[in-house]
């Protein structure tokens, strides 16, 4: 559409709307979109970066509460406006009742004269007078918000019904309703880890620091990094990764492996394999190598001439709904769905029966997901036990807030033959 894609450096709320035109119209991730444009954008200001940030992950995070309002406040309804001016909406709204240091006349202005940049000049009025209306009944829809009862409580929360009444399903009211507060808090900061084992909680632009780019520090969430702790490798083990991309967890058992043993770490895509092997690089280890492979695809090189599995450790970190990441990831809300859940436990399956194979007897496997469904970790935790000759370990669970992402892991051992 005519003037969608003009782009202005020097402008994040023109940069935020092209972004948050390709989430809610293209249905692109939102870490992605923000990290290839601050990527072109590199002498932007730490302010103007985190403003752009904020305003892009602030308005996908309240988008159910923005889309109520925005519709009793308006006599078109979203579904039947322009893809832009639903956007433009959105991130105006979402200026007036969240960003409290911007001043509500300057969300409305700043739309408007983004309207007239954007092709959109005839619907200017239209734009002031929602996003006025908005502006007027701030204070009636904040306490809205506040009182329980008043509206929905998915509204309240900013989630999908659907999802608002599976985490209920799943956890029932009060467990519910704070992982719902925990996705919509505004300070969460990143956990990072230390080669030597340190592990803190840091907030900025953590990419840009020395201690990241020499490979001294590692952004990764603190219930990820239980995987590599967990698995805690021996010196000379062969290690496979399955699903390997970013590469967060495969390189951290490298780091523990201590220049011995051998991490084959792999994904389905150049691109992934592009990221892995640039977090190789920059934590300086040579006992990791990258391939590209289909998990779903046997590999016979894996196992021995009698179909024993050589791995002494296997990762099946896998492909998950991520409903453990909300708040880093707040497109999840829009991308997940029921069915989804169950296509992707049907993938997780298929990879598990293919790579289950390559542990040798005695050998561990290690299943983890970053979700919080019970198709996605118990119920394929009781799949591995039905189906091969695996024995539970352990098995922890993190819930969002507690005190990192939500996230799940099970720990394995195959059964040496004699067991069996």
């Amino acid at each position: 559409m005519r003037g969608e894609r003009i782009r202005s450096p020097e402008d994040p709320r023109n940069m935020a709307l092209s972004i948050l035109f390709d989430i809610f119209e293209k249905g692109k991730h939102s870490h992605i979109a923000l990290r290839e444009e601050l990527s072109k954008h590199k002498a932007m200001s730490e302010r103007d970066r985190a403003f752009l940030t904020r305003l892009v992950n602030g308005t996908v995070e309240r988008a159910v509460t923005l889309d109520y309002f925005l519709d009793r406040c308006s006599r078109l309804k979203l579904k039947k406006m322009r893809p832009l001016l639903r956007t433009l909406l959105r991130m105006g709204s979402f200026q007036i009742l969240f960003l409290d240091r911007v001043p509500d006349s300057a969300a409305v202005n700043e739309s408007v004269k983004l309207s007239h940049r954007r092709g959109l000049s005839g619907l200017s009025p239209f734009i002031n007078a929602v996003l006025r209306r908005i502006s007027g009944e701030k204070e009636s829809i904040l306490s809205l918000l506040r009182e329980e009862g008043e509206i929905p409580e998915y509204v309240r929360f900013s989630l999908p019904e659907w999802l608002y009444r599976f985490l209920l399903s799943e956890y029932g009211r009060e467990e519910t309703e704070r992982m719902a507060a925990y996705f919509l808090s505004e300070e969460h900061g990143n956990y990072v880890r230390f080669r030597d084992g340190r592990c803190e909680r840091r907030s900025g632009n953590l990419s840009e620091e020395e201690a990241f780019r020499s490979g001294e520090m590692t952004i990764q969430d603190y219930s990820s990094q239980q995987v590599g702790l967990l698995a805690s490798p021996a010196g000379g083990e062969l290690v496979v990764d399955v699903c390997a991309s970013p590469g967060g967890k495969c390189c951290h058992v490298a780091e523990l492996l201590r220049g011995s043993g051998r991490v084959d770490a792999r994904d389905i895509t150049e691109e992934k394999i592009r990221l892995i092997e640039e977090n190789i690089e920059r934590l300086h280890l040579k006992n990791i190598k990258a391939k590209l492979w289909d998990a779903r695809r046997p590999d016979p090189s894996l196992t021995d001439s009698l179909g024993r599995g050589k791995a002494d450790l296997l990762l099946c970190d896998l492909p998950c709904s991520g409903l453990g990441v909300l708040h880093k990831k707040p497109d999840i809300r829009f991308s997940a769905g029921p069915e989804r859940i169950l296509d992707l436990q049907r993938l997780q399956r298929e990879i598990l029966d293919c790579s289950q194979s390559y542990v040798k007897p005695g050998g561990r496997l290690i299943y983890s997901t970053c979700t919080l469904s019970r198709a996605e970790n118990e119920e394929n935790r009781d799949y591995i036990l039905e189906h091969f000759a695996f024995t539970l370990l352990s098995e922890r669970k993190f819930l969002p807030g507690q005190p990192s992402d939500g996230f799940y892991i099970a720990e394995f051992r195959r059964r040496e033959e004699k067991e069996v």
